[in-house]
Parts: structure tokens; C-alpha cells; sequence
């Protein structure tokens, strides 16, 4: 039902003779079953959509164990933050087979104990979890759907993860079930071979979803949106675009090893800030906005990067990501590759699928190389280093002051960019015989498609140094400095050398008519300006301005009347200007050298004096082929 992925089972010595006993007598292998596994059975129950709360009740047989430990997880793969799921848990209880109470305790923050010693083999947990918050970590469950991520709903049995799951919803009267786990939308038991399998199938349970169909080799897929507005046209439009895609991505890489695959889409023009997040045969993506209008576009773009990881995180994967420690951090350097070069492909394979124009792509690198840029961060972190420390911003939540802003880059954004310039660079180097695309299927192939060490999937995990051996091998030439500069080190990336391969440049002005540079955010308030960060090295802070000051008025002007940017427009760059600032309560006036206006229009160009070896090198690359 979705799962045909080849499973490790623990075996004990006992079973292990048994196993050469049977080759020996040349018989045919039979799986052996774990004897210590326990007999899992969830359920999950939907019956108060008003209260937000979901209900849980997990079963476990054949357990011979003492206590059990039943633990929710702190986070969730995909989201490298610790958000403690815990915190939404309330009302657990555990009983017997004969419905008996068990004494249980809370060991820390996220970790139920059960004493089963009187339990008679059997335990019955139930808990109830608040869910209210619609993205692709948490879950949310109201009148018009349920949204179910699995981290956040299910606990697992310490010790038990291998052991296989089967979980049985129970929904409300004429709700639809939409998942990985089914092409079915009233089935309501399931599979799972382990916990980690459970929690990578998001469910989507609603009374109005629309379903759309498509095949692609062979294979189907379906396109679940839910929308508060029901244009039937958005919704199509939506599917054709990412037919596309998957053509687009399903041409590059090995065929994946699913039966089906679903897209599920959310689109609410209430939430903050959208989402998406991959799982092994389905994704969701949640969009702030509508199918029929601009939501469309972003939708795309996030399921061309979604789609992508169905190789690249959720099968070729860093040797930390699977099996999981759901009650701590996983840390790896690779995230440059696993989220940056699938950001790239996103990019990659709209212009590939036909959805993009040659210029649409290249504004959009354009506009990743100016994020950039803007960041004051890329002198200080690596893209290893950005992956490592994922953990403290990846839409963590933050109770203290922080210098991220100064501090730290994305490494989705310089992972796309370091993505981009190796494309081109083994490109060059072998005469456009070979591309990033060949590095991506060698990975693949080396370590999602070995044997596996784990009951988790096939295959195993990559270290960092295996990403430098693969560029060598495909390419035939060191890479080794290259990644001593810009993947561990914080050199500036070599833009221009590196797309005069290819016959390009990047150009970088000014906007016309734009006001000198003060090198701040801020935020407008009542009174004036709030300075929210200052670039180091620009002129506020050479001025001794501050984060948390207040601009009152620029040369007595008052800020509370009119923008920023409008009362500095009608100085020259190099001005001494005077401004009343407001810190701690107390005005003053501090004087700021003006800086020239920033840079903020980044653009690529292709060059009409361009060698035919470039030429052939830029059309390799922006061509749809490939």
C-alpha cells in the first residue's frame, strides 16, 4: 500500500541458525518474524473537529517486557528543529488486557513509562493531542479537514520502531481519506512495516478534497487539493503543471521505487507563511493564496522541489538522516546538497518541464545570488556549517535575541548556488559530456541502490567527503579546492569565472532614483523608524547606530510622516546627515555618513561574443535536454 521498499528484520541467534539450517538443506527462505517484536495496532479517532483534539489508542501485544517506554517525538524529519511534540499531549492513560489501570510516570519531557508487569501481554495506551497549526510539521484538525503529520501525532515504543504497524482511522461520517498509504479514499486500516514508515505518510482527511489523476511510466499519481475556493479550473491548471514536472524529474533520475504518488495541496489565504515537506511517496505543500491566482506559481516551484527529494533526502540521503533519534538532534554537513541542490532543481526542472522561459530561470538564480549577497552572514558561515547549525534557525522558535541576521546564511539558498556553479563547472570540464545530473545518478546509484544496513530502506547513508569523490569520479578532475573554498570555506563564490564558461555574466546596479544606503532593516512603527539589524561595516553602524533604535526624524524631518527612503532620497551619497534617534528612552542626535545605494538589481546575461565551446556549454545548460 504504498511501501515496496526491502526490509532488514532483527533476527536472534536462535533465528540466524535457523536461516543457515534452511540453505543448507536447499530450501526456500521464508521471512522469519522477530520474536520479541511487539504486535502493534493504532488508532487514530476524529470525533470533535471544535476541540481540535486527536485521539489516539495504541494497542501492543506480546509484550513480555517489564515497562515500556512510549515517547513522542521532539521532531520531525524534514524540519531540522526541535519543536517537542510533547507539549500538545494531554489526558494519557495506560490499562491491561482486561482493562486494568498500569501505573505509569513521565521520565522527562516527552517519555511515558509504563509498568507492565501486571499488564497480562497486553497494553492499551490512549492520549488526546491538541492540534491546531496547519504546515509540514505539525497537524491540525477543524471543521473543514484533518491534517495529520505523523511526528506530531504518534507516539512510538522505545526499542520498537523495526516492529510492523497497523493503524485503523476512524473519521467523521462521508470524510475522505487521502494519503500515501492508499489510492483508496474510504479505506480506513493501513500498514506500515515500522514507525518511521507511519510517520512519513501524512494523511489528509477532509469532506471536500479534490482529486486528480495522472500517469507517468507507468506509475500513478494523484493531486489532492484543499481550498476554500473550489475553482475547479485552478485546480486543473495546477495538475498539468506538475505533470510536467514529474516528466521532467522522472526523465533525469532512476524510475523510483513507489507504485503511487501523492501531491497533497493546501491553499489559505489566513496562514503566515506556506509550506512543504517530503515524505517517501507523497508530499504536502501548503500555499497562502488560491490555485486559480498567484498561489499557482509558488505552488509549482514547491512541488518541483518537493517532487525532487523523492531521490535526493528521502533515498539518497546524509548518513544522519535515517534511521531516525526522534528525541534529539541529527546533525550532518550535507544539508548544501540534500535541501540546496534540490532547491536547485526545482529550478532546474521548471525550465526542463516547459513552465519557465531561459529568462524566468536565470532571474530566479539572478535573485538567489542577490540573497546572497544581501547576507552579511556569508563571511562568517560555510555551507557545512550552515548545515550543521540548522538546528538552532530552521523555523526554530526563538525566545532569545539572536545576530542571525549577521551571523548565518541558508544553505538552501548558497546550496543552489554552489549547485548552479558545479553544474557548469564539470560542464567545462569535460566538454559538456557531463553534468551535476550525472553526479546526482552516481550518489543514487552508489548508496540508495547498495544493500542496507538498517531496517529503516535500501541502501545507506552518505558522508561528506563521498559528495567530493563523486564530483571527482564523474568529472575525472580534482574538486578538492573547490570545495576547500566554497563548501568549508567562506571565499566568495567566483561568479563571473565561472559563467564566462558558459558565455555569461552577471550584472549588478543600482535601481535608478535609489536613496543612499544606511546598511539597516527596519520596521515602520507610530513614531518613527525601528531599526531592526545593522550590517557591519555599513553606515550605521560606522555612525554607532543600534539594533532596537528608534529613528525619529532625519534632519529634524519628521519619520512618522513620510518613509525612510523618501527623506534620504534627496541627499548625495558621502553626506554627513543627522538623525534624532530614540534608545532607552532618551533622544539624541548622531550624525551617519551616507553610503552609495545598494546594489539590488542582479541579473544574467548571455553574451553575444561567446565561443562556440561556450556556446555549447550554455545550451547544454539551458537547453531542456539533459
Amino acid at each position: 500500500m504504498g511501501f515496496h521498499i526491502r526490509k532488514r528484520r532483527r533476527l536472534t541467534l536462535a533465528g540466524l541458525a535457523f536461516i543457515l539450517a534452511i540453505l543448507a538443506a536447499g530450501a526456500p527462505v521464508q521471512a522469519v518474524a522477530d520474536p520479541a517484536a511487539l504486535k502493534l495496532q493504532y488508532q487514530l479517532v476524529l470525533a470533535r473537529p471544535t476541540t481540535h483534539l486527536v485521539e489516539i489508542h495504541i494497542d501492543a501485544a506480546n509484550v513480555t517486557e517489564p515497562q515500556l517506554d512510549f515517547v513522542m517525538p521532539a521532531w520531525s524529519p524534514g524540519r531540522y528543529a526541535v519543536y517537542d511534540f510533547a507539549k500538545n499531549v494531554q489526558e494519557f492513560d495506560a490499562r491491561g488486557g482486561q482493562g486494568q489501570a498500569l501505573p505509569w510516570q513521565k521520565t522527562d519531557k516527552q517519555t511515558w513509562q509504563v509498568d507492565t508487569r501486571e499488564s497480562g501481554g497486553e497494553v492499551r495506551v490512549s492520549y488526546k493531542v491538541f492540534a491546531n497549526d496547519l504546515n509540514g510539521s505539525f497537524s491540525q484538525f477543524d471543521t473543514s479537514h484533518a491534517n495529520l503529520n505523523g511526528a506530531s501525532i504518534y507516539m512510538y515504543v522505545a526499542g520498537h520502531k523495526p516492529d510492523p504497524i497497523a493503524l485503523t482511522a476512524d473519521p467523521p461520517p462521508n470524510w475522505k481519506i487521502i494519503s500515501g498509504f492508499s489510492l483508496s479514499t474510504s479505506q480506513k486500516t493501513f500498514r506500515a512495516p515500522n514507525y518511521d514508515r507511519l510517520i512519513d505518510t501524512p494523511m489528509e482527511i477532509s469532506p471536500a478534497c479534490s482529486i486528480l489523476t495522472f500517469e507517468n511510466a507507468g506509475k500513478e499519481y494523484r493531486v489532492a487539493v484543499h481550498s476554500y475556493n473550489s475553482d475547479a479550473n485552478g485546480a486543473e491548471k495546477l495538475k498539468e503543471g506538475v505533470e510536467k514536472i514529474v516528466q521532467a524529474e522522472t526523465a533525469m533520475m532512476p524510475a523510483p521505487d513507489y507504485e503511487h504518488y501523492t501531491f497533497i495541496f493546501h491553499f489559505d489565504p489566513e496562514i503566515e507563511m506556506g509550506d512543504g515537506m517530503e515524505h517517501l511517496n507523497s508530499t504536502q505543500i501548503i500555499i497562502s493564496g488560491d490555485p486559480s491566482g498567484s498561489g499557482l506559481d509558488e505552488a509549482l516551484v514547491d512541488a518541483a522541489h518537493e517532487f525532487f527529494h523523492v531521490w535526493n533526502v528521502k533515498r539518497l540521503r546524509p548518513a544522519a538522516l535515517g534511521p531516525f533519534d526522534y528525541t534529539r538532534e541529527n546533525y550532518t554537513r550535507s544539508l548544501w546538497v540534500a535541501e540546496g541542490f534540490t532547491n536547485y532543481y526545482s529550478y532546474i526542472s521548471l525550465l526542463r518541464s516547459g513552465l519557465w522561459s531561459r529568462a524566468t530561470f536565470l532571474d530566479h538564480l539572478a535573485g538567489e545570488i542577490r540573497q546572497l549577497q544581501d547576507e552579511p552572514g556569508r563571511k562568517l558561515m560555510s555551507a557545512e556549517s550552515s548545515s550543521f547549525n540548522a538546528w538552532f534557525y530552521d523555523r526554530a522558535p526563538q525566545m532569545q535575541e539572536t545576530n542571525f541576521a549577521n551571523s548565518t546564511i541558508s544553505y538552501y539558498n548558497k546550496g543552489a548556488l554552489l549547485g548552479m556553479l558545479l553544474d557548469l563547472e564539470i560542464r567545462s570540464r569535460t566538454g559538456g559530456q557531463k553534468s551535476l545530473d550525472d553526479v546526482m545518478r552516481y550518489l543514487y546509484t552508489k548508496f540508495y541502490e547498495a544493500p542496507a544496513v538498517s531496517y529503516y530502506e535500501p541502501g545507506r547513508g552518505y558522508e561528506e567527503k563521498d559528495v567530493l569523490e563523486a564530483f571527482n569520479a564523474v568529472s575525472g578532475s580534482d574538486f578538492g579546492p573547490f570545495f576547500t573554498d566554497y563548501v568549508r570555506g567562506t571565499v566568495p563564490l567566483p561568479y563571473n569565472k565561472t559563467f564566462a564558461l558558459a558565455g555569461l555574466s552577471l550584472r549588478v546596479e543600482a535601481q535608478q532614483g535609489a536613496a543612499p544606503s544606511l546598511g539597516i532593516l527596519t520596521s515602520p512603527e507610530d513614531r518613527g523608524v525601528r531599526i531592526l539589524s545593522v550590517m557591519p561595516g555599513g553606515a550605521a553602524d560606522r555612525a554607532g547606530l543600534s539594533r532596537d533604535d528608534l529613528l525619529i526624524a532625519v534632519d529634524d524631518l519628521s519619520l512618522a510622516t513620510s518613509g525612510l527612503s523618501d527623506r534620504l532620497q534627496i541627499y548625495p551619497p558621502g553626506t554627513s546627515v543627522p538623525f534624532t534617534v530614540e534608545r532607552h528612552g532618551i533622544r539624541e542626535r548622531i550624525s551617519v555618513t551616507l553610503d552609495p545605494p545598494r546594489k539590488e538589481q542582479y541579473s544574467i546575461v548571455e553574451s553575444p561574443l561567446a565561443t562556440p565551446e561556450q556556446v555549447k556549454i550554455r545550451e547544454g545548460w539551458l537547453g531542456k535536454g539533459n
